[in-house]
């Protein structure tokens, strides 16, 4: 029963909220050390997605933004996937990052119409302040100086601030191999 139940909520997130589990059948091999499972679902009307909107977007430049639409998982006629949905979330506040809002927030508001089967899905920008690089403080090494974790660092103080660049000098510090472990953070003062 549990099981039935897990097949019908991995329909309900992929766009398949009345998917069903209509007939089971179970049959023992010869040694009777295996079974053989077939079911039957009736996967009933998909929730499809009929418009995704973005509101707030317009402090990440044109050129960017329209990259980020082409670069949707999200499908305009296809059923709405709820890992579509977060992939898409996570795009749209990566945009925001890495364009000078590291504190950036996305709202996810999904309407499914009248019918309940036709998704408009809503991504609502809270961007924050933008910033910009401030002063960079190194902590923890012992036997590397310095000038040498600093040559490694896409950035300098008065860059804005992009998300891209410390996930590429804490990639960069890493691949050095003097360091067992590399965190670059932003501090919110």
């Amino acid at each position: 029963d549990a099981d039935l139940k897990r097949i019908e909520a991995f329909y309900a997130d992929r766009g398949y909220p009345d998917a069903r589990v209509t007939d089971f059948d179970v049959n023992l091999n010869k040694k009777q050390d295996a079974v053989d499972v077939t079911l039957t679902i009736d996967e009933g009307q998909p929730v499809k997605v009929v418009a995704v909107q973005f509101e707030g977007f317009d402090v990440v430049p044109e050129a960017r933004f329209q990259q980020v639409r082409r670069q949707m998982p999200l499908i305009v006629g296809s059923p709405r996937d709820r890992q579509q949905v977060t992939a898409a979330h996570e795009l749209a506040v990566n945009a925001l990052r890495d364009h000078g809002y590291p504190y950036a927030r996305v709202a996810t508001d999904e309407n499914d119409g009248p019918s309940g089967k036709e998704a408009t899905i809503v991504f609502t920008a809270q961007p924050g302040p933008i910033a910009h690089f401030g002063t960079i403080q190194i902590a923890g090494n012992s036997s590397v100086s310095d000038r040498v974790i600093e040559r490694q660092l896409m950035f300098k103080p008065g860059d804005l601030y992009r998300r891209s660049v410390v996930q590429e000098s804490q990639r960069r510090l890493y691949s050095m191999e003097l360091f067992q472990f590399v965190n670059v953070e932003s501090l919110n003062p």
